[in-house]
């Protein structure tokens, strides 16, 4: 089951450009960390100072006003973009928490179906201040490493992963139903949409006997969605927490609970840790080339600019900007005598918690400021004059990434991965397992080889059940006896330092880090 109400794929494809938001009756305004501060955006006399052409286009997005044709808008009809996962790479994990090695042959064989196109050299930059040494006031410097990105866009990925699983439908000689199905835009309500009805004295969850094994049962309000075997939990954040949290799998369901922070202490801290970070996609209109495409290419010492996404290093409310229009190869109209550009802008965890505000419905006031401190920003990490960037927007969409970026992974061992890592999460009693990047590595690559774990074992539980009694089979599991002398002992939250330091994810390190746990 996904939430997605047009297309699979969670961080790599949860919202795009042209989707309507979600109406949500009797909404009331929330208070938000930022309501204290001055708005900046009004004068003495109380104008709004917002860009004309910026508030046009917020207004399109809220549908309060403007023109919402989907034909119409600029974003819709460029390219593909990309507004949230940016970067695929295979990470080199601590010793103990296994290799990527199935990861790497799945990046290949993606690459030579035209899935992944790889970054070209030098195309993977970070901005630093020149330095005081220096004559020039900003600088480039290549990322090192391999790094990919989804043809056509980041969602195709997903897309991709889901046509391979349904070519299977209709194997063998007598099947004759499906042996996968993906149903979309399902909502399983997270107070009372999960309901245990298995036997958790059994010493064997996969046996055969009046129920066929069957131990959940997920609801949407009154209505049944299906009673299945296993249930595996492959989202984190709050709807995670809730939707276990009245189940008997208590010591799964304690993995669960998730604090929303910046960063996390270095001894790892207690639960499941998540950054916020703002994504604004926004597309700019020029004669020749844009304020931000001329700084680029000056400091590429060249006219042609072929760096398709820059790590901002010199603005501590910024992480990344990227362009669509030079990585998906947009087209631009020959009929026209200007030119349009896509970028997507990813603010940094601090700045995402400062103006937090509920992601589904955000306030137009809300929206006005953290487009134009973005933007202003980003002004300012390119030494542009004020204006520059804002001035030439044409079109845009904020979106608040909420549950953004692990800043912690559960760190377990067991007999899965002996004298290393699980990587997934697994309780054989209830039949209930978990995967995702918060448990490995917090990036696509984590989150792909978490659910390649899991179900390995629970294939293997399932196929060598007789070995082993039922909660014999657990993994990852932490301890909730009020007696343990060692509460680690089954598994403890680490620091992703990386993740700290990007903001974004686990990437290729930086050589210029100045990470310090606070």
């Amino acid at each position: 089951f996904d939430t997605g109400r047009l297309r699979p794929g969670g961080r790599c494809s949860s919202r795009l450009v042209g989707d309507k938001p979600p109406v949500v009756k009797n909404q009331q305004p929330q208070r938000r960390a930022c309501d204290d501060e001055d708005l900046q955006a009004k004068n003495q006399d109380g104008n709004n100072m917002t860009p004309q052409n910026i508030h046009k286009a917020l207004l399109a997005n809220t549908n309060q006003q403007g023109n919402n044709d989907s034909m119409a808008r600029v974003l819709n009809s460029c390219g593909a973009i990309d507004h949230a996962a940016q970067i695929v790479s295979v990470p080199t994990l601590d010793d103990n928490s296994g290799d990527m090695d199935h990861f790497q042959s799945q990046v290949d064989e993606w690459l030579k179906s035209d899935v992944l196109e790889s970054f070209p050299e030098g195309s993977v930059c970070e901005l630093l201040d020149g330095g005081e040494d220096s004559s020039n006031k900003l600088k480039l410097e290549p990322l090192q490493g391999d790094m990919y990105y989804g043809k056509g866009g980041m969602g195709n990925i997903p897309l991709v992963m889901r046509d391979y699983c349904s070519s299977f439908n209709g194997f063998g000689e007598n099947y004759t139903g499906q042996s996968f199905r993906i149903a979309q835009d399902v909502w399983v309500s997270p107070s009372n949409g999960v309901k245990y009805i298995g036997n958790r004295n059994r010493d064997d969850n996969n046996s055969d006997d009046d129920d066929g094994g069957l131990q959940w049962e997920l609801r949407a309000g009154n209505k049944s969605l299906g009673k299945f075997h296993n249930l595996v939990i492959s989202h984190n954040g709050k709807c995670a927490d809730r939707i276990m949290s009245r189940t008997p799998a208590k010591a799964f369901h304690s993995l669960l609970r998730t604090k929303f922070a910046p960063y996390v202490p270095q001894w790892g801290g207690r639960e499941m840790t998540l950054n916020s970070i703002y994504s604004l996609v926004f597309a700019v209109k020029s004669d020749d080339a844009s304020p931000i495409s001329k700084v680029v290419s000056n400091l590429c010492n060249q006219d042609k600019n072929d760096v398709y996404t820059i790590m901002i290093k010199n603005e501590p409310t910024l992480r990344l900007l990227s362009c669509n229009s030079l990585k998906h190869h947009h087209a631009q109209n020959p009929n026209s005598e200007s030119n349009i550009e896509i970028y997507t802008l990813l603010s940094s965890p601090i700045f995402g918690k400062q103006f937090k505000g509920p992601q589904e419905n955000l306030p137009l006031d809300l929206q006005e400021k953290v487009v134009m401190k973005m933007l202003s920003n980003l002004e300012n990490s390119f030494k542009l004059e004020q204006g520059d960037v804002s001035n030439s927007v044409v079109d845009l969409k904020l979106q608040l990434w909420g549950a953004a970026v692990p800043m912690n992974t559960w760190s377990s061992s067991s007999s899965s991965n002996v004298g290393g890592v699980d990587g997934f999460v697994y309780d054989a009693t209830y039949g209930v397992g978990a995967a995702g990047d918060w448990i490995l590595d917090p990036s696509i690559a984590g989150a792909w080889e978490s659910g390649r774990r899991l179900a390995d074992w629970m294939l293997k539980h399932h196929e060598e059940s007789d070995k082993k009694k039922g909660g014999e089979w657990s993994v990852g599991l932490p301890d909730l006896t009020n007696n343990s002398n060692n509460k680690e002992k089954n598994g403890k939250f680490v620091p992703s330092r990386v993740a700290l330091e990007s903001g974004i994810g686990s990437i290729p390190p930086s050589p210029n880090s100045t990470f310090e746990f606070p």
